[in-house]
C-alpha cells in the first residue's frame, strides 16, 4: 500500500525525483571522451535535451560560441568534427534550430544575429566516396571549403547549404531550399535553382572503369 504524504512532502519528492533524473541525463564527459573520443561526444549531443548543455559541450571541446549566442539545438548532429569542434563558430544573438546537421569537415562560420532553422543541413565538404568501380568519384573529386553565414541572414527549416557557399548579410533562404551558390546580401531565395539534368558521356565512364576506378 502506498503511503500518502502531505501535499508539501509530495511536491518536494517530485522535485527531488526530477533533479535526480536530470542528473542522470548528463554523463561524465571526460569518461565518455576517453571511451570513444569525439564520436561519443557527438552521439551524446544528438540525444541531449538541453540547448544550454549543448552549448557548454560545444565550447568545452573547442567551438567558438559567443557568450550572448541564443539557443543551439538541442538534438543537433555534428558530422566529421575531427579531434575537436574548433571548426565551428557561432556569433552573438545567433540561433541554431533543433535537429540541425552541422558538418565540421571545414570551417563553419555563423556570424552575429543569424537564424538557422530546425533540421537545416549545413555542409562543408563533398565526397562521392572511395568505392571500387565508381568512375563518378573520379569525375567529381572530393572537396572541402568553409561555409559562411553572414550577419543577419536567415536559413529556413529543412534547408541544405552546400559546401563553400556564402550566404550574404540579411539574406533570407526559404524553408526546404537547396543552396548551391553564394547568395548576395539582402536577397530572398524562394526555391532551389532549377538546373537541367545532364547525361555523363559513356566514354568518360568507360575510361575510368578501365583505369580501375
Amino acid at each position: 500500500m502506498r503511503v500518502r504524504l502531505p501535499p508539501a512532502a509530495e511536491r518536494l519528492l517530485k522535485f527531488a525525483r526530477t533533479k535526480v533524473w536530470a542528473q542522470t541525463q548528463m554523463p561524465d564527459l571526460d569518461q565518455l571522451h576517453a571511451a570513444g573520443g569525439m564520436f561519443l561526444i557527438s552521439a551524446y549531443l544528438l540525444q541531449c535535451w538541453s540547448p544550454d548543455i549543448t552549448k557548454e559541450i560545444l565550447i568545452h571541446y573547442g567551438a567558438d560560441i559567443h557568450p550572448e549566442a541564443w539557443p543551439v539545438g538541442p538534438n543537433i548532429t555534428i558530422h566529421e568534427s575531427g579531434p575537436s569542434y574548433a571548426n565551428l563558430s557561432i556569433g552573438a544573438y545567433s540561433h541554431v534550430g533543433r535537429q540541425a546537421f552541422l558538418d565540421l569537415t571545414d570551417r563553419l562560420i555563423i556570424e552575429d544575429s543569424v537564424s538557422v532553422g530546425m533540421r537545416a543541413m549545413i555542409l562543408t565538404h563533398l565526397n562521392l566516396g572511395e568505392y571500387p568501380n565508381k568512375p563518378t568519384a573520379r569525375l567529381i573529386p572530393k572537396k572541402q571549403k568553409p561555409t559562411i553565414l553572414r550577419r543577419g541572414c536567415s536559413v529556413g527549416a529543412g534547408c541544405v547549404v552546400l559546401c563553400g557557399v556564402e550566404i550574404g548579410e540579411d539574406a533570407v533562404v526559404n524553408a526546404g531550399v537547396v543552396v548551391d551558390r553564394d547568395v548576395p546580401p539582402g536577397t530572398i531565395v524562394t526555391s532551389s535553382r532549377q538546373k537541367p539534368d545532364y547525361q555523363i558521356p559513356e566514354r568518360f565512364l568507360q575510361k575510368f572503369r578501365k583505369a580501375g576506378a
